[in-house]
């Protein structure tokens, strides 16, 4: 039989892959997450202002030139702000400010300011908010106080007219013969007894 010779060469094992521990480094995925919310709500917020501008008498496309505006603003440090933003505005064309004397300018405002953004001192704390519906009509003013009725002049009581008529009839004679039964009174003393005779009833 033949002889079996040791082999004292070491025999390589195959390299098995060692497991990778899952990562638990969710950073681009939570920072994708957060962008994408960060872009639902800024688009959440230009349609709402979209639909207050129309309700506040913008057109349709100046509504979407604003609001596209604004978010260029929100995402700087721009201070500016628009009427159309401000609970103080009142119309919706002509426009009204009700808080004309804190934003140092006239009540009524001209159409081009309403729709320009601008830096006011009677804006702060003032901002509608997102969705808002607002009254579109201008506040209406108070109204006048009643005048006083004017008091009706009272006439001559019946002891005026009794006078009267009494300084007539002893100045004349047909009166004078009236009242003895004889032909009928004057005109002025028919008068000055028929007044006489409607107030003492």
């Amino acid at each position: 039989m033949g002889e079996f010779q040791k082999n004292d060469a070491a025999v390589a094992l195959p390299e098995i892959p060692v497991a990778r521990t899952p990562t638990t480094d969710r950073t681009p995925w939570a920072w994708q997450q957060s962008s994408s919310m960060q872009e639902e709500q800024e688009h959440d917020r230009h349609m709402a202002r979209q639909y207050l501008f129309c309700q506040r008498g913008a057109s349709a496309q100046d509504a979407q030139h604003l609001a596209d505006s604004l978010v260029s603003r929100d995402r700087s440090d721009d201070d500016r702000r628009l009427c159309l933003e401000c609970r103080h505005l009142h119309g919706a064309g002509p426009y009204y400010c009700g808080n004309a004397r804190a934003a140092d300018w006239t009540p009524d405002l001209p159409r081009d300011l309403v729709l320009t953004l601008q830096r006011c001192h009677g804006y702060d704390g003032a901002r509608l908010p997102m969705g808002v519906i607002v009254n579109a009509a201008p506040p209406l003013p108070e109204p006048a106080p009643a005048p006083e009725p004017v008091p009706t002049p009272s006439g001559p009581t019946w002891q005026e007219l009794d006078r009267a008529y009494q300084a007539h009839h002893t100045q004349c004679p047909t009166c004078k013969c009236a009242g003895r039964g004889y032909g009928e009174r004057c005109v002025t003393g028919m008068q000055l007894w028929a007044a006489y005779s409607s107030a003492s009833n």
